[in-house]
């Protein structure tokens, strides 16, 4: 009986403690934004005018990827699975027509596309005692435009330039995509707030 108690007690307070790490991701986002983001329904993540500088890290993909869970992550909207659309330059986003019959094929009444491109960051000054080393080619700047475009007119609602982000190779980051990818998880509250800052879904 004793063993039955301490037992439940156990379980009670792993439950208990396990309360507050499921909630962490949603109460990690600004209250305005969680809002918006229970108004979103179903949103397609097509695609993006990609650059990797000279990684070789297919930033088209890997950003629909992630931002595709970061917005199953911080919604219940449906989030549609289909292949990365590759858009060879910024003109596209103004074809009304072309994105209204996209948005159609894929039932999706918003559409997330965009800029993004992995750059080579400025040179790095390191004081090392009393020199002072240039590290060249170390680090990497992500820069990215999101543009929203209204799935049953294919007009777009809004363009949004993200604040740049560089980092730089360190102990536990060594390559570009871990930079790519790194940079990415530190700007999700500007994605997630440049996709529903710009509309409500009706």
């Amino acid at each position: 009986m004793i063993r039955a108690v301490l037992v439940g007690l156990g379980v009670a307070v792993l439950a208990s403690n396990c309360g507050p790490r499921v909630q962490r991701t949603k109460a990690s986002l600004p209250a305005d934004v969680q809002i918006r983001m229970a108004r979103v329904d179903d949103v397609w993540v097509a695609g993006f005018v990609a650059g990797a500088g000279k990684d070789k890290v297919d930033v088209n993909v890997e950003t629909v990827r992630l931002v595709r869970q970061n917005l199953r992550r911080a919604s219940r909207a449906r989030v549609v699975e289909a292949e990365p659309l590759t858009l060879a330059s910024q003109d596209v986003f103004d074809d009304a027509a072309y994105w209204r019959r996209q948005a159609e094929d894929r039932q999706a009444r918003l559409v997330v596309t965009g800029v993004v491109r992995l750059l080579l960051a400025p040179a790095q000054l390191v004081q090392r005692g009393r020199r002072t080393a240039v590290l060249g080619q170390s680090g990497r700047t992500l820069d990215a435009t999101v543009v929203v475009i209204d799935g049953r007119s294919g007009a777009v609602v809004t363009r949004q330039t993200l604040p740049p982000r560089t980092l730089y190779v360190n102990r536990d980051i060594s390559s570009g995509l871990g930079l790519y990818l790194q940079m990415m998880d530190e700007s999700r509250q500007d994605w997630l707030r440049a996709i529903v800052g710009s509309k409500d879904s009706e």
